[in-house]
């Protein structure tokens, strides 16, 4: 009889949280929609995605949220210089596709990370979780490489052949500032990561705090952006103004000129790089903390 009541309470503590999650992710949807950071067709992918990480609790929600403040704010740095480029697509909203590409991988990861937690498997959860930052933190180094990088006063360079220039905002072209906007984006979701440990180490009463799993945050975070970079050069199509001579992704060039198919094997969208890239570089993550680490002694005192 007393393990009855205990598995009862436990069934109603899980519903519980499933429940309040499922409407604290539609009202944050919603509120979203209307400071227009989503567009109307992303309101449902949006609240599936926040149930998620609202499921994997406070070291996946404070680093997600770092990630949508901080990129939402790097769209609108320039926003006069981007529109002039044609490269201010993101300022009216993220639409159904661009919220699956950055928050599906991430938010799949912490819901997995968080269902382990309350069946006590703490070690399962943080592998879980922190591949599930690494996620994270690649879309925000590749979102702050892309906005701020876009606004340097040195032209852009294809990353797998760089002696050729490209207009800003082309898949594949990198600055120095880019890169370097891409590494601070990456180190500041480790640092909150960091944090978030801390702070739930201390709500649970559980040592959870491990500082390889950080350094393996920010770096697996920048090597995503620069696998973005490269993905986006030989697997997105390149054209040619003819007029120009620039290369662009543009089938017409913001001259006016129709441009010239010259690279790219297929047809892919920014999007399906995104998804593609957090698929690989989690996988990475949870490959490279299963060889460093015994799963059973993955929670370690640093």
């Amino acid at each position: 009889m007393h393990e009855l009541i205990i598995i009862n309470n436990e069934v109603g503590l899980y519903a519980t949280i499933v429940i309040v999650s499922l409407v604290l992710s539609a009202l944050l949807a919603y509120a979203a929609l209307r400071a227009r950071v989503i567009t109307r067709d992303a309101l449902v992918p949006s609240a599936l995605v926040g149930f998620m990480i609202l499921i994997g609790g406070p070291s996946a929600i404070i680093p997600f949220a770092t990630f949508l403040g901080s990129s939402s704010f790097v769209t609108r740095v320039g926003k006069e210089r981007k529109e002039e480029l044609g490269t201010a697509e993101d300022i009216r909203g993220r639409n159904w596709k661009q919220v699956l590409a950055v928050g599906l991988v991430p938010g799949t990861l912490a819901l997995l990370a968080g269902t382990a937690y309350l069946t006590n498997d703490t070690s399962l959860y943080q592998l879980l979780l922190t591949a599930s930052v690494v996620g994270m933190a690649y879309s925000n180094a590749d979102t702050w490489a892309s906005e701020l990088g876009v606004l340097s006063k040195s032209k852009p360079r294809l990353l797998i052949k760089p002696w050729v220039k490209v207009d800003p905002g082309v898949s594949g072209g990198v600055t120095l500032m880019g890169e370097v906007s891409s590494l601070l984006g990456s180190s500041i979701i480790a640092l909150i990561y960091l944090g978030a440990q801390y702070l739930t180490s201390f709500i649970y009463h559980v040592n959870l705090v491990n500082l390889w799993f950080v350094v393996i945050v920010l770096l697996l975070g920048y090597l995503g952006e620069v696998m973005d970079s490269a993905f986006g050069a030989l697997l997105q199509p390149k054209y040619r103004c003819p007029k120009c001579g620039v290369m662009t992704d543009r089938r017409i060039h913001v001259c006016g000129e129709r441009a010239i198919r010259v690279m790219g094997s297929y047809d892919l969208e920014n999007e399906d790089v995104n998804l593609l890239v957090s698929v690989i570089i989690t996988m990475i993550a949870l490959i490279t903390m299963l060889l460093i680490f015994n799963p059973h002694l993955i929670i370690m005192n640093l």
